[in-house]
């Protein structure tokens, strides 16, 4: 009788994760070992797209100015879109502290000075409180397009314009449709 040997959960999350990599480069031509692909990893890993070093106390005020900074300045949204950004407020519990805001992104035109649909980015800032604060380190900032289930690391992931013209055209065919029928 042969009974497979037992592996711990890590163990098998790295096997795992080195057979699917090296099934990739073998493709390639190329295979590693995990040592190497963790020495690997430096070169591959993008760099962080914003850099949340800027955020210190107060971070309800600190971490607007980086919002602000990083709509205007790093997506370049001001190109496309005018917005207003909100603080929405602040939740605590026994280990972490939230801040809360809410960037509303419109496209005025000449026709429709105040816009018919708009698109909304939700931003959570998450602070910790269980550790003295020089051992606190950057707080973790996530954003998620209205509409959408996942939140991305502003830190790793750029919003790009299409996915907030996506949810304007999206309400405009809702409101299109609505008055199709007539019901008002």
């Amino acid at each position: 009788m042969n009974i497979p040997e037992v592996y711990s959960y890590e163990e098998r999350a790295i096997n795992t994760v080195v057979s699917v990599i090296n099934r990739a480069k073998e493709m390639l031509g190329d295979r590693q070992t995990l040592k190497q692909l963790a020495n690997s990893r430096d070169v591959y890993a993008a760099p962080a797209k914003v850099n949340l070093s800027r955020l210190e106390p107060p971070l309800a005020i600190t971490s607007r100015d980086l919002i602000a900074d990083t709509i205007e300045k790093t997506w370049k949204l001001t190109n496309l879109f005018k917005y207003s950004l909100k603080y929405k407020g602040s939740s605590k519990d026994e280990c972490l502290q939230y801040f809360y805001f809410e960037a509303i992104f419109s496209q005025p035109t000449v026709s429709y000075p105040i816009p018919q649909a708009t698109a909304s980015a939700f931003f959570r800032v998450q602070d910790k409180l269980i550790e003295p604060p020089e051992k606190r380190g950057v707080p973790k900032m996530t954003f998620r397009v209205e509409g959408h289930h996942i939140d991305h690391d502003i830190r790793h992931v750029l919003l790009p314009a299409d996915w907030l013209l996506a949810v304007i055209m999206m309400k405009i065919k809702v409101f299109s449709r609505i008055e199709s029928y007539n019901v008002f």
